[in-house]
């Protein structure tokens, strides 16, 4: 269940679009490949390094096959391990402002520190707080997009964040638009980019190996 305050709200920041060639550039420069502005083989091998590096040692989560999830998790869909997080800074779907969430209860702590670092370091950014504010849901007890085995989302162990703009099919950075300091923020967690080491999906991050 996710609550939502009873007025109307708006983002206070407008979409953007793709990202630029400068920006792709300063990304490669922060991750350490030539910044020539094609995201390439060379850029995505540097990008995945930069990320790992800021991963803890050892991983706090489970392989993403099913057993594993399973093992670590639980049931998915399991109503006891789900329990409500409070948003650290304002969310927002569909213009709605987002007042909690539900996620697995293995997470939960993670997630609030990820939030709440990305609040307070980014909280005045707007090319950053556009994507983070914009809610796309946690628990949802679904199968993956296009397949026949469960989400990460029906554990309440994954968060989808700006859909419209990082859409499943848009690759990542050339076409969706997430920022790479969003996911440094969950890397530090030890969460998976799905932009970053799937290359699409960019909407999507998720308490996994």
């Amino acid at each position: 269940m996710v609550v939502f305050e009873p007025l109307i709200n708006i983002n206070k920041f407008d979409h953007f679009e793709t990202m630029k060639t400068t920006e792709i550039q300063e990304m490669q420069r922060r991750v350490g490949t030539v910044p020539d502005g094609f995201w390439g083989p060379k850029s995505i091998a540097a990008c995945r390094m930069h990320l790992r590096k800021l991963m803890p040692s050892l991983s706090p989560w489970p392989k993403s096959d099913q057993a594993s999830m399973k093992a670590f998790y639980g049931v998915p869909g399991d109503e006891d391990n789900l329990v409500v997080l409070t948003f650290p800074f304002p969310m927002f779907y569909d213009g709605r402002r987002v007042l909690t969430t539900r996620c697995h209860r293995r997470v939960k702590d993670s997630l609030l520190r990820v939030l709440t670092a990305i609040g307070q370091k980014f909280g005045d950014d707007q090319v950053v707080m556009e994507e983070a504010e914009d809610y796309g849901g946690v628990f949802n007890f679904r199968n993956k997009k296009g397949g026949t085995t469960l989400s990460m989302h029906a554990w309440g162990a994954a968060i989808d964040l700006d859909a419209d703009d990082n859409t499943f099919r848009d690759s990542w950075p050339m076409q969706a638009d997430m920022p790479l300091e969003i996911m440094e923020e969950f890397a530090r967690e030890g969460w998976i980019s799905a932009g970053a080491f799937w290359g699409y999906d960019a909407m999507h991050f998720q308490a996994t190996q």
